[in-house]
């Protein structure tokens, strides 16, 4: 039965420090290229991503930014892109602004994201593009006059900052029937992501997707947050890492390890190892 393994990223496969260990790296290495299918559904884009795990062979294809792209990793392509209608962009960022709050806007151009902000009002929004500005693929720009969307490719908006200040943004832009939306406590951080996508996108419909294209019976899911839950109810198994939350480990299969542990790499090593996929 052919089984394809998916993992999120930070705070499931990535340790606390946000890095891939050289154990999980040497593991999910050797396992790769012993057949094994292995993928990440992530909130992360494809420059992050694919800087992680350089110098390893990612057989499928990524789940990326939540589900909205999926990347092909040998190519260096993507496959499909799910982006924001106009109107509902432009009603989201209406929200936003009704609460004095720049998001930040993620534009597909071809290959590249182009991520416009008008001013970053925390040390933590400032480290987050510090973090990300030299990645190839991805490109900050800071628009103080703000940016149009109209016949723009918008794919993805997002916020980081306090609770109580994007809290309500969150209620109210999750009425919309259009919108989804994730709301979660940041990983390295006292912060909050608000991310939002169309409501037809999630980590599930991009792993369903992969699921069919590599030709898989079965698919294998790892968590640790809130926006982990379609890709769980997807999955034929689910296993949480012990420091997900709370609400995530009672819809897994079982808890396994934590991120700091190499818990989802060891976890399908002893499935290869007993041969229980293929």
């Amino acid at each position: 039965m052919k089984t394809l393994f998916l993992s999120d990223l930070d705070g499931t496969f990535l340790n606390s420090n946000g890095e891939i260990s050289e154990n999980s790296r040497r593991i999910i290495s050797q396992l790769i290229d012993k057949g094994v299918l292995f993928t990440v559904a992530t909130a992360r884009t494809y420059a992050t991503v694919m800087q992680m795990f350089k110098g390893i062979n990612l057989p499928c294809p990524l789940v990326l930014m939540n589900g909205v792209t999926l990347y092909d990793p040998s190519k260096k392509k993507i496959i499909s892109s799910n982006p924001i209608p106009t109107e509902l962009g432009n009603r989201i960022i209406a929200e936003f602004r009704k609460r004095n709050i720049e998001p930040m806007l993620y534009f597909q151009q071809g290959e590249t994201l182009e991520i416009y902000y008008s001013v970053l009002t925390n040390d933590y929004q400032r480290e987050y593009v510090a973090q990300r500005t030299d990645c190839n693929g991805k490109k900050f720009i800071c628009s103080p006059e703000g940016v149009s969307i109209e016949g723009r490719n918008l794919v993805y908006i997002v916020c980081l900052d306090f609770y109580e200040n994007i809290k309500d943004v969150y209620e109210a832009v999750s009425e919309f029937e259009d919108a989804h939306c994730m709301f979660y406590k940041d990983n390295y951080s006292d912060m909050y992501f608000l991310e939002i996508i169309t409501r037809t996108v999630s980590k599930a419909s991009g792993a369903l997707q992969v699921k069919e294209a590599v030709g898989a019976d079965r698919m294998i899911a790892f968590g640790d947050n809130l926006n982990d839950i379609p890709l769980f109810e997807a999955a034929d198994e689910a296993y949480a890492v012990s420091n997900a939350h709370d609400d995530l480990k009672k819809l897994a299969t079982a808890v396994i390890d934590s991120n700091d542990s190499d818990a989802v790499a060891r976890f399908i090593l002893e499935k290869y190892n007993k041969c229980e996929i293929q």
